[in-house]
């Protein structure tokens, strides 16, 4: 990445050519004028390799990678891209879950939409001007999580550096280690689903392969409802498995919400509920278009 001391270069991605043109007119307003867009995943991860830059301003949703997605493959070391890069994600939706998920994942900042011109300001300051502390650790890789994301968000601080214990009597899929277990096969699913293209049935049927250890692993911890998610996506694989083409908002919207059930607690069951509840009708829609078809 450049110097701290350089002018920043922005990467914008967004889907919405007027949400694009819209933050780079308020960058160029502030005096940013290194401003780059891109409009999918692919673009997105081609241009932060060849760019390398200070800050990426992502929407949470982007055809073929999710912005929490893309922040996890950076905080793993992504190529030769800084883990240190500066992402602002922004969400139609600043749910307590989805929040919880992006610090979870790394995240600097949140921009909650509708937002203002001033609010992507103090966020992309926050970024420059007063960047937290980076932690590397085996659990967790990002900025200090002790600052909260978003300001307009008024729900609980959480204090994600603290040491985490495993108090007595707790479910097994709670424990911390069974936890970063299942989180890991989750992670690999996602790494394999990056770049898969129509008509790949050997990366399909790895990411298949990747999608029963994750069921199986779930199913080891006794975490049902991340069993059922896996469930889920590896129902929709099997059916789609003899074109090989699979629709890739069904990918990322099972990654993504298997990824908020790795954050999410015991206290959260209505919202893992819902988070199942979701999947299977996002599979059966699909699969319905297709018998349709």
């Amino acid at each position: 990445m450049s110097s701290r001391n350089a002018p920043p270069t922005f990467l914008i991605a967004d889907s919405d050519p007027h949400s694009r043109n819209m933050l780079g007119e308020v960058l160029r307003a502030a005096n940013y004028f290194m401003i780059n867009t891109v409009r999918d995943g692919k673009e997105l991860l081609e241009r932060t390799v060849e760019l390398q830059p200070r800050v990426v301003i992502t929407a949470s949703r982007i055809p073929g990678l999710s912005g929490l997605e893309f922040t996890r493959l950076i905080r793993d070391g992504y190529r030769e891209v800084s883990r240190q890069t500066s992402i602002i994600v922004m969400t139609d939706t600043p749910t307590k879950a989805f929040l919880d998920a992006a610090q979870q994942s790394g995240v600097d900042e949140m921009l909650a939409r509708p937002f203002s011109s001033q609010a992507v300001l103090v966020r992309v300051k926050s970024v420059l001007e007063r960047p937290r502390e980076f932690i590397d650790c085996a659990v967790y890789v990002g900025p200090c999580r002790r600052r909260r994301m978003i300001d307009e968000y008024n729900g609980p601080m959480r204090r994600f550096v603290d040491p985490v214990g495993d108090p007595q009597n707790v479910a097994p899929w709670e424990q911390e280690p069974n936890r970063v277990a299942v989180r890991a096969c989750v992670k690999k699913i996602s790494e394999l689903s990056v770049g898969l293209t129509p008509g790949d049935r050997r990366k399909l049927r790895e990411i298949f392969y990747a999608v029963k250890e994750a069921e199986l692993k779930a199913d080891e911890v006794k975490d049902h409802m991340m069993g059922e998610a896996a469930r889920s996506l590896g129902r929709y694989i099997s059916a789609i498995g003899a074109t090989g083409t699979p629709d890739p908002e069904v990918l990322t919207t099972h990654i993504d919400a298997m990824h908020t059930l790795g954050v999410l607690t015991g206290e959260h069951h209505l919202e893992r509920e819902k988070l199942i509840g979701g999947l299977k009708k996002v599979v059966d829609k699909r699969l319905g278009r297709i018998r349709a078809a």
